[in-house]
C-alpha cells in the first residue's frame, strides 16, 4: 500500500538512535566520562613547558580492581557467575582504556588486584586469574607500575568462611613484587606500604600484650619496614600507599564526593576497615607523610589526620580513600586517581608539591537498566501502537468498502404482521454486471471504491452490523489482522534489534580481543 513507506519511516528512526545508543554507551561515555578530568597541574608552580624544561610527573592510582573468580558469587549458577566475569571485565578493559588516555608517567596499583588471590585455590587456577588480570590490564613497555598487597591479596587473619591458602603471600611476590618499596618520582619518596601484613602483625603484638618499644618485629616485615624508615633523615615530600586507610573517629564526614555513608573502623572475616588507632598514630610519627592514598572501602573518602612531628610541632595530613576501579565493589561510578608531582626545580614554598584530582567513570548498572531497558520497553511500545493503527486503519478502510446487502424496511405505517414487517432482500439493487472490458483498471495496492451511489452511501443499521459480526468471512479476516499484527510487529523488532545488536557484539568483541 501506498502509505507503508510512511509508516516505516520509525522503525528506521528506532534502528538509528538504538545504533547510536550502543556507540555512545560502548564506547563513547567512557572517553567523555575521562574528559572531564585533567591533571591537577594548575595548582601546582607553573612549568616552561618547553623542550628540556622541567614538567610535574603525573601518577595513576588504581584501587580494588579485585578480578572476580568462580568463588566470588558462590550462590549464582556457573553460567551466570561467567557472564558476571564476562561483562566486568569488559567493563574494566573500557575504564582501563579510557584511563591510559590520561598518558602517566607511572602507575600505582593499591591493592586487592584479585578478589580471591588468597584463597587455597590450585596454582593453574591462581595463574588463571593473573593472566586475566595482564589481558585487563596492559601496560605500555616503558611505563613503571608499582603494587600494594590489598587483603585480597594475601589476607588478614585467619578466616573462618573460607580457606586461606598458606602460600598466598608467596604467590603475591612472584605475581607482583616486594611488598614494602620506596620509590623515587619527581623528588618526591613514594612509600608503597604493605598494610595487611602489619595488621596481622600488630594483632599479635595486642594477643601478647606488648607495648610498641617492647615488641620485636618479624624480619622483613611492615613493622621493620617503618621502623627503619622512620629512623633516616628524608629531605623529600613523602606520599605514603596503603591498602588499609588509617583510623579515624567514627561517624566523619568523607566530604561531598563519597556515595554513601562514612568509612568506619571495625574489622571482620578476613577484613578490617581501618589500621588501629594507636597503630596508625605510630605509623604518622615515623613515616610523616605530606599525603596518604588508600584502598580498601571502595569509595571515596577525605580525612585529615593530625598526628605530631616531635618536640609538640603539630602537623596535618590528608588522606584520599580512592574510589574501586570496578563496576560490582558497591559504587555507582568507579573511578581513579590522577596525582601530579612538582619536581624540585618548580617548587614554590607557597604551595604544596602535590596535587591529585579524582575521576569518575561511567554508571555500567544505570547504563543497562536506566538507559538499554528504559529504551527497550519504549521501542517495544512504539512498535506495538504504530502497528496496531496501522491495522485499525486497514480494517476500518475494509469495512468502509465491503458490499454487503442491506436491508430495506417496510414504508408502511401502521402495525404491519410478520410477513409484512420482515426484510426483503428482493428490493435490493445491485450493480450492473459489467464485462472484464468494462471495468476500469485496477491499481495495486489502492482500494477502488464502488461506483454506485446507493452502495457507496449506504449507511448499515444496527441489525445490519450484528450480522456482519458474525458473517463467518469476517471472523477470519479478523483473524488474519491479528496474525498479521503480530507478524509484523516481531518484524519490526527484528530490524531494529539485528543491527545494533551485531554493532554490540562487534564492539565487545574488539574489546575483547585487545
Amino acid at each position: 500500500m501506498a502509505i507503508q513507506p510512511r509508516k516505516r519511516l520509525p522503525v528506521h528512526i528506532l534502528r538509528i538512535i538504538w545504533i547510536l545508543l550502543v556507540i555512545y554507551y560502548e564506547r563513547v561515555a567512557f572517553h567523555v566520562s575521562v574528559h572531564s578530568c585533567e591533571w591537577p597541574d594548575d595548582l601546582l608552580p607553573e612549568s616552561l613547558n618547553s623542550a628540556g624544561q622541567p614538567r610535574p610527573e603525573h601518577i595513576l592510582l588504581v584501587a580494588d580492581p579485585q578480578i572476580l573468580d568462580a568463588y566470588s558469587y558462590p550462590r549464582r549458577s556457573p553460567i551466570l557467575s561467567s557472564l558476571t566475569k564476562l561483562i566486568v571485565d569488559l567493563n574494566m578493559k573500557k575504564n582501563w582504556d579510557a584511563a591510559l588516555r590520561k598518558s602517566p608517567d607511572a602507575v600505582v596499583f593499591l591493592g586487592d588486584m584479585m578478589d580471591g588471590g588468597r584463597r587455597d585455590i590450585p596454582t593453574e587456577q591462581y595463574e588463571g586469574l593473573a593472566t586475566r588480570f595482564a589481558g585487563i590490564f596492559q601496560f605500555p613497555q616503558d611505563l613503571p607500575v608499582y603494587f600494594i598487597p590489598g587483603n585480597h591479596d594475601i589476607g588478614i587473619g585467619t578466616p573462618r568462611t573460607f580457606k586461606q591458602s598458606p602460600q598466598a603471600y608467596q604467590r603475591y611476590v612472584k605475581q607482583f613484587g616486594q611488598p614494602n618499596q620506596i620509590v623515587s618520582i619527581a623528588n618526591h619518596s613514594l612509600v608503597l606500604f604493605d598494610a595487611p601484613s602489619h595488621v596481622r602483625e600488630d594483632s599479635q603484638r595486642h594477643g601478647q600484650r606488648k607495648k610498641f618499644e617492647d615488641w620485636i618485629p618479624i624480619p622483613g616485615g611492615s613493622y621493620e619496614f617503618a621502623e627503619r624508615f622512620g629512623k633516616v633523615p628524608h629531605h623529600d615530600p613523602i606520599i605514603l600507599f596503603t591498602h588499609i586507610p588509617f583510623y579515624r573517629p567514627d561517624g566523619k564526614s568523607c566530604g561531598p564526593l563519597r556515595e554513601r555513608g562514612s568509612l568506619r573502623p571495625g574489622a571482620g572475616d578476613g577484613y578490617q576497615n581501618t589500621i588501629e588507632k594507636d597503630s596508625s598514630i605510630r605509623l604518622l610519627e615515623n613515616i610523616k607523610p605530606v599525603a596518604i592514598f588508600s584502598g580498601d572501602d571502595h569509595d571515596y573518602c577525605e580525612y585529615v589526620h593530625h598526628f605530631d612531628l616531635g618536640n609538640g610541632i603539630p602537623r596535618i595530613t590528608t588522606e584520599i580513600s580512592v574510589k574501586s576501579f570496578s563496576m560490582t565493589m558497591g559504587v555507582r561510578r568507579p573511578g581513579f586517581q590522577l596525582l601530579s608531582l612538582a619536581p624540585a626545580q618548580l617548587r614554590d614554598p607557597k604551595k604544596p608539591t602535590y596535587a591529585d584530582e579524582p575521576c569518575l567513570l561511567p554508571d555500567q548498572i544505570q547504563v543497562y537498566l536506566q538507559r538499554y531497558l528504559v529504551f527497550l520497553v519504549l521501542s517495544l511500545l512504539s512498535v506495538a501502537i504504530l502497528n496496531f493503527d496501522l491495522n485499525f486503519s486497514r480494517g476500518s478502510r475494509a469495512q468502509q468498502y465491503a458490499v454487503l446487502p442491506d436491508l430495506e424496511e417496510s414504508k408502511e405505517e401502521g402495525v404491519a404482521s410478520d410477513d409484512e414487517a420482515a426484510p426483503s432482500f428482493s428490493s435490493y439493487a445491485l450493480p450492473t454486471p459489467t464485462t472484464s472490458s468494462d471495468r476500469p483498471p485496477r491499481s495495486r495496492g489502492w482500494l477502488i471504491p464502488p461506483t454506485n451511489p446507493r452502495i457507496a452511501s449506504s449507511t448499515p443499521s444496527k441489525l445490519t452490523r450484528s450480522v456482519r459480526s458474525f458473517w463467518p468471512g469476517n471472523l477470519h479476516a479478523h483473524s488474519r489482522r491479528r496474525r498479521s499484527w503480530a507478524g509484523r510487529v516481531l518484524r519490526d523488532i527484528r530490524d531494529i534489534a539485528i543491527p545494533s545488536l551485531c554493532l554490540f557484539i562487534l564492539l565487545n568483541w574488539w574489546v575483547m580481543t585487545w
